[in-house]
């Protein structure tokens, strides 16, 4: 299992341990912090026109530009080469662009969502990225494919315009990253160097000017690597850092990187040493519940499919009391035909705090099936071989079993004769489950959910043996990080550029809080312009 090879090798704990970061230093964000130092004194390991960190979609396309633009660029990627891509690699792969002749009606559309510290200069920025996206990648060689207009996730936004079309490279992400990885690798004076995170950026103390980045490679040794002519920072977010997830979203939740577990928060140290400018912590983009004795083992999210309305067939959810507390396969708020909690700005259920008790009303939370719902197939349908976006079994993490055989081998999924004994072995009050499980089934018989108006999937929970497990929240990714310009260049406290300084993609998105459904895509694509800035800074003596 790829999930235990990391753990022998670099392990979650090293991935967090490295980028550990406090509230306290995200509070001196405004000082010059520790990362300074004297250019002319620096041992130099390696040099490049432009260095990228990160090789997910935003760090191929900041490096196919700056070769573009005649550059030569390293690429410091943490990952091992199977496992590069980032997010990009794992997400569903479709782009929301703009139409370059409704240029006013889409940015009315992205103002709308936008925070009012988001600059009008950079929403116009990234909406000629998004116009100009299609041909940017057929001028590289892409076959793209045009897709029906669409409109908001949001269905009140509708009023204030829609993008007008979608785009797909590939079929998914993964498809989409193979195709950039490819154009990436075929660029003239482009070196991905895997194994080698970032870890500090190297810089005037006086002028912030950034020269360079302290790297680490497989062996431990460290290596500054010369930057001639500007850093593009392209590292992704935190999902998988457990202590800056406690710092920015509700404590002791336990939560799973849907995506990349290389994701760690290590450009958000880099950016705090310099005296950037921040945004874009608040903004959580859920993904479904999961499995957690999996998650636990494996290092990502094993949960569901948020596309399958029907996953909760003969299925509940239930706290540590036995009792159901939302209707298990609705919709979200957003958008009906997505599996809750996907994308969700609303108050979760699954979140809900008692002062009385001084903890979460509903967790642990627990899933609740029969054999029924293990004879049809996967439980968990986000890891199959037909999953088309979950790291775990495209980057042959963990692939769930047709039969979920091997996971009741593994305990993940607990198995008991009778309702009674399923709760004991969950610590689960059996009296409640016993009742919730009878008031249920009575509701499915009635066609009626009489607490929570159920739809889809509803179905008894009434063939023995009985299944369960403990629940944890996907997460698709987190958007903080440094503030931007139009240019790609991040800020600093005042507002000012600093010096050779880019960043793109996910890391400092724009969608600092409300996220138009695939507007990551192009966003992270819209990094191009980054590394396309940074080859034009004239080199540094």
């Amino acid at each position: 299992m790829k999930g235990e090879e990391m753990k022998q090798g670099m392990s979650r704990r090293s991935f967090v341990g490295v980028s550990a970061l406090s509230l306290g230093a995200l509070a001196l964000a405004g000082c010059s912090g520790n990362g300074g130092a004297d250019a002319s004194a620096v041992e130099w390991a390696d040099e490049a026109d432009v260095v990228v960190v990160g090789f997910g979609g935003a760090g191929a396309a900041a490096a196919i530009n700056a070769s573009d633009e005649g550059a030569s660029v390293i690429i410091l990627e943490k990952a091992p080469e199977e496992d590069c891509g980032g997010n990009t690699s794992v997400c569903g792969g479709t782009a929301c662009v703009a139409d370059p002749d409704q240029l006013d009606t889409a940015f009315d559309f992205i103002r709308y969502q936008m925070p009012s510290t988001t600059a009008d200069e950079e929403i116009e920025g990234y909406l000629e990225e998004s116009s100009t996206l299609k041909q940017w990648l057929e001028d590289h060689g892409a076959d793209v494919t045009v897709g029906e207009t669409r409109g908001s996730m949001y269905g009140a936004l509708e009023e204030a315009g829609s993008f007008p079309m979608t785009l797909k490279v590939g079929g998914n992400g993964y498809g989409l990253f193979t195709f950039l990885k490819e154009v990436t690798e075929s660029s003239p004076g482009v070196q991905v160097r895997y194994e080698t995170p970032a870890r500090k950026l190297i810089f005037d103390p006086e002028t912030k000017e950034v020269k360079g980045v302290v790297a680490v490679d497989a062996e431990g040794n460290q290596l500054n690597v010369k930057a001639k002519r500007g850093v593009v920072l392209a590292c992704g977010g935190f999902e998988n850092n457990k202590q800056m997830l406690n710092a920015f979203y509700p404590p002791n939740v336990p939560i799973y990187p849907c995506g990349t577990p290389y994701n760690t928060g290590d450009g958000v140290r880099m950016v705090t040493e310099i005296g950037a400018q921040l945004r874009g912590f608040g903004s959580v983009e859920w993904g479904c519940h999961c499995c957690k004795p999996a998650a636990d083992e494996v290092g990502v999210s094993c949960g569901f499919t948020w596309t399958d309305m029907e996953c909760w067939s003969n299925a509940i959810m239930v706290n540590r009391q036995g009792r159901r507390f939302v209707n298990e396969s609705a919709g979200t708020v957003a958008n009906r035909s997505i599996l809750r909690p996907l994308h969700d700005k609303s108050q979760l259920p699954e979140l809900a705090f008692s002062m009385d008790t001084i903890g979460y009303v509903n967790l642990p939370m627990f899933l609740v099936c029969d054999d029924t719902k293990v004879q049809a197939g996967p439980v968990f349908n986000n890891c199959t071989r037909t999953a088309g976006n979950h790291w775990a079994n495209i980057h042959e993490w963990y692939t769930w079993s047709d039969d979920n055989q091997a996971e009741i081998e593994k305990g993940w999924l607990v198995k008991a004769d009778t309702l009674e004994e399923l709760a004991e072995k969950l610590g689960i009050d059996p009296a409640g489950l016993v009742e919730t499980v009878e008031t249920y089934n009575g509701d499915c018989a009635a066609g009626v959910d009489s607490a929570y108006g159920r739809v889809n999937g509803f179905t008894p929970v009434s063939t023995p043996p009985f299944y369960g497990c403990e629940l944890g929240l996907g997460l698709i990714n987190t958007q903080g990080g440094p503030v931007r310009d139009a240019a790609h260049r991040v800020l600093d406290n005042d507002n000012n550029p600093i010096p050779r300084l880019y960043a793109g993609g996910e890391f400092g998105s724009i969608y600092s809080w409300l996220y138009q459904g695939a507007g990551n895509v192009p966003e992270a694509l819209g990094a191009r312009v980054a590394g396309a800035n940074a080859a034009r800074e004239d080199p540094w003596e």
